[in-house]
């Protein structure tokens, strides 16, 4: 209890009363009764056992506690020792549901404080910010009036109906949904996605309101709450905790996702009947924010949210957030004052386990929660959003800090702790966190590869053409200079054909200009027959690329070769890969997370292990390219081929239907997801792979990281990766 300990020597003297405005109804739970306890001006509710209804509606402020329980005792049913009433008394107390009058006299100084500081970090705290703006009883009154018909089965099976076509519309354009998700978070895209995501939300408040009023109850409040600056409405329908009934209790907290998805289904048709634009843009996002993130944040049970609601009702656990935070209150009491606790910490029944796991995991998720905010804040704002993440800091977590550091000085005055004990706990911990978050460490490093000849390099094709004979075979060993491929371009023989044509009438204007003794005419015939000239030597260099031939002695390597004949290849386009026949190196993806790791490893020993054999052979790191890219390190990386690497489509679509490029993502119609650096790994000699196997590099890295580190890169790639496109 906060601000003032009650001791049973205080019986007599304590003449507790209930707060004014206070509520009282009798609902079913669990097969047994028990009591609401409703408190408007805070648009709260609390449910208690009637055995503490009956004590809670005696405090009326005339009686002491003992004249009280001495009265319940005589009219028979469950009686309360003192120090039970006591407990029962600092609820109420922290709960701001009574007013103390007792010898030391009302409220406390303290106490004052305390309610003071509360409020200032409910104003001053810039991350989260709650407004007020207005009382729509009766607009939902007059809202409820018209909708009421769509609010029953009738309008249930119309939701039913839409959400399914719109699933089958998502379900069977799937692809090009997932494709058009890349760059959700880009910046281009904030507009459009802050408009989804208001529009999507004011319904979402507005149903939670308008079936709170189809139920009977009233709606207090509407207003806008602003997190991390990003506004969130909201609209005050806790009055439904009050109903009887828990499946309209879960109803009006499912209320808002109902709608959500109710929308989003709309949106799903109109973006598969539409084509690249606003429209389609806005639709995209509004299906995404509907499902996706409305089920992570509105229905996630560990926040006090529309999941947690729908969760407690459904378990028949009311109060689990509060009694979870007092479980996991008397567990870190137990584990930093090693003191018995009152009452034991191992759960004897199903209600006490789910209790207990709800307690340790959302106090965990709060952390987190509270964790990736901060951390947001200061890295998206930069300077300004570290000082707002320093002030959060101190609303969210110095306060609630002090709070429980309060009750543990309590507790060791109360005899139930040392502080021998506590200081030691303290410390033991302390250093465990700064253990796992700040000491140290050198990670194992691992990227997916692919075996390559020695000294690799891709032939391509230099001028465009179609394949017009293959003279070697996948995995055919050839000579310097050996031809490999011929190419056939029309197009350019004729202009070469077209160019000559040209030199000779050039070449009789120039003898022409020289019979004249024209001696400036001739000189200029003459310049422009000599850059017809150059010309036609250029492209008589250009045309006899259409010839590919062997750079050096070595392997060639294209599984497609057989296959290639009447292939149309444009300038640039990969033909073929050509290395040494009796080296082996494996060519490495690395992500942008691993690069320094790789850089700070060149020339180092690094083991690579094969898929499908059991041995691991040595190598040794001899390059990392100083730029990372989008095109495909190796084809066989990229998910076509069955790698680990996604890909995504470019925006000009080249490659037709059944050509291999297609199949093998080396056509430029498709890209790399996400930016990878090219690595290199040189295989010791002897060893024997099949080019085309794949690989996977490992290493122990020479970088020292702490679990902070790794925590704010991944942060601020995330923030790179979801807010800038790259294109």
């Amino acid at each position: 209890m906060a601000g003032e300990n009650f001791s049973v020597r205080e019986a007599e003297a304590l003449r507790p009363r209930l707060r004014a405005g206070l509520h009282f109804s009798i609902q079913e739970q669990n097969a047994r009764r028990v009591c609401v306890i409703e408190d408007p001006a805070a648009s709260r509710f609390h449910r208690v056992g009637l055995s503490e209804y009956r004590f809670i509606r005696a405090l009326d402020g005339t009686r002491p506690v003992a004249a009280i329980l001495a009265q319940l005792a005589r009219e028979g049913g469950d009686a309360f020792t003192e120090g039970e009433a006591m407990q029962i008394l600092g609820w109420l107390k922290d709960q701001h549901l009574l007013a103390v009058e007792s010898a030391r006299g009302g409220t406390t100084d303290r106490e004052h404080e305390e309610r003071v500081w509360r409020a200032a970090a409910t104003w001053l705290n810039p991350l989260s910010i709650k407004v007020p703006l207005l009382r729509p009883d009766r607009f939902f009154t007059a809202c409820e009036g018209v909708l009421a018909p769509a609010l029953g089965g009738g309008g249930f099976l119309l939701w039913l109906v839409v959400v399914s076509i719109g699933a089958v519309h998502i379900g069977m354009d799937w692809s090009r949904f997932s494709a058009d998700a890349d760059g959700f978070f880009a910046r281009d895209n904030w507009f459009w996605l802050f408009v989804a995501w208001a529009v999507l939300k004011v319904a979402h408040e507005f149903s939670h309101g308008l079936f709170c009023k189809h139920f009977g109850a009233v709606v207090r409040e509407a207003g806008v709450i602003f997190v991390v600056f990003v506004p969130m409405g909201y609209v005050d329908a806790t009055a439904s905790l009050g109903f009887a009934s828990r499946w309209r209790r879960m109803t009006v907290a499912a209320a808002g996702l109902y709608m959500e998805f109710f929308l989003a289904a709309i949106a799903a048709v109109v973006w598969a009947r539409t084509g690249a634009g606003t429209l389609h843009t806005f639709t995209h996002n509004a299906v995404i924010t509907g499902t996706a993130l409305t089920l992570f944040f509105n229905a996630n049970p560990l926040m006090r949210f529309d999941g947690y609601f729908i969760m407690s009702d459904l378990l028949n656990l009311p109060n689990l957030a509060t009694r979870g935070r007092a479980w996991m209150q008397r567990a870190l009491h137990w584990l930093l004052l090693g003191a018995k606790p009152a009452r034991p910490l191992w759960p004897v029944s199903r209600e006490e386990a789910v209790t207990a796991i709800y307690g340790v995991s959302a106090w965990i998720w709060q952390i987190v929660v509270v964790a990736g905010l901060l951390l947001g804040a200061s890295v998206a704002l930069r300077g300004g959003g570290l000082l707002f993440a320093v002030i959060a800091a101190a609303t969210w977590v110095a306060l609630p800090v002090w709070r429980f550091v309060g009750t543990l000085m309590g507790a060791i005055r109360a005899g139930t702790g040392s502080w021998s004990a506590l200081v030691v706990r303290v410390a033991g911990l302390a250093a465990l966190v700064a253990a796992v978050v700040f000491v140290p460490w050198h990670r194992s490093v691992s990227s997916d590869g692919v075996v390559e000849l020695a000294e690799t390099q891709v032939l391509r094709a230099e001028c465009p053409g179609f394949v017009e004979r293959e003279y070697v075979r996948d995995g055919e060993t050839v000579a310097e200079g050996q031809l490999l491929l011929d190419l056939g371009n029309d197009e350019a023989v004729s202009e070469l054909a077209s160019r000559r044509l040209l030199l000779e009438q050039q070449d009789l204007r120039a003898r022409l200009a020289y019979t004249r003794d024209d001696v400036a005419a001739f000189q200029a015939e003459r310049a422009k027959s000599e850059a017809l000239r150059r010309g036609i030597v250029e492209g008589e260099k250009y045309l006899a690329t259409l010839r590919i031939r062997a750079p050096f002695a070595g392997r060639v390597t294209n599984r497609h070769l057989g296959q290639l004949h009447g292939i149309f290849f444009r300038s640039g386009d990969e033909l073929l890969r050509f290395g040494q026949a009796s080296e082996r190196e494996v060519k490495v993806a690395v992500s942008e997370r691993d690069e320094p790791h790789f850089r700070a490893a060149m020339n180092q020993p690094c083991g690579v292990r094969i898929e499908g054999r059991g041995a691991e052979f040595p190598g040794e790191l001899t390059r990392v390219e100083a730029r990372a890219t989008r095109e495909p390190v190796d084809p066989a990386l990229t998910a076509l081929a069955g790698g680990p690497l996604a890909v995504r489509r470019t925006e000009q679509e080249t490659a037709a239907p059944g050509d291999p490029r297609r199949a093998s993502g080396s056509g430029s119609d498709y890209e790399l997801a996400e930016p990878y650096f090219a690595a290199t790994v040189r295989l010791v000699e002897g060893v024997s792979l099949a080019p085309g196997e794949m690989a996977r590099v490992r290493f122990r890295s020479a970088r020292s990281a702490t679990h902070w580190s790794e925590m704010q890169a991944g942060l601020a790639r995330w923030l790179r990766r979801y807010t800038a496109r790259d294109r």
